[in-house]
């Protein structure tokens, strides 16, 4: 699930278009007592043989985390990502202006899908509107892509979809976020 921030809210812990295989554990059937090695899970080679495979699986996940976090840092350090669409960045400046104003009801007339029932936004604009946290955060997603500085990718062809990639502000966590915006006869919105 992508980290959409619309009605169908969801989070994403890393992205990547290939998340590292889950580790998994080779268990051996011997007959006897288990050596202490093998009962801690400790490989038996010695140095001079090379890591076992558990221990190259965790050398490859933390190469790989440390590659992500090194990605994300060179893009922000370079000034991040902004949008090359006049009129896609003239939607996302729109909708940042309207969340600075704290209005809410035109926020979403503007940024929810064309193909969502009347009933279904004025329930979605209730729900920010009961919700200071989540509204806020909704915000200061919205103006963080505007801005740009902070975007760490942008996929898509900007022309008909743009797939916007950023750390979510103000956590404690480094938490990378995903959200898709489409173009339908001219109309940017956010992918539902």
């Amino acid at each position: 699930m992508t980290g959409r921030w619309s009605f169908r809210e969801g989070q994403t812990g890393k992205i990547g278009p290939h998340s590292p295989p889950a580790r998994t554990r080779r268990t051996e059937v011997r007959m006897g007592k288990k050596k202490a090695a093998a009962r801690s899970g400790v490989s038996k080679r010695t140095p001079s043989k090379g890591l076992s495979e558990t221990g190259l699986e965790a050398v490859a996940d933390d190469g790989f985390e440390q590659m992500e976090e090194a990605e994300a840092a060179a893009a922000i350090a370079g000034g991040g990502a902004r949008t090359v669409n006049p009129e896609l960045q003239k939607r996302l400046d729109l909708l940042a202006e309207l969340s600075r104003r704290g209005d809410i009801r035109g926020f979403v007339r503007v940024f929810v899908p064309h193909d969502l029932t009347q009933d279904d936004t004025d329930y979605f604009a209730g729900e920010l509107e009961g919700d200071e946290t989540r509204w806020q955060q909704l915000a200061q997603e919205v103006q963080l892509i505007a801005d740009g500085s902070k975007v760490l990718k942008i996929v898509g062809d900007q022309t008909t979809r743009a797939e916007f990639r950023y750390l979510m502000p103000n956590q404690t966590l480094s938490i990378q976020r995903e959200v898709v915006f489409y173009c339908e006869n001219g109309d940017w919105r956010a992918e539902g």
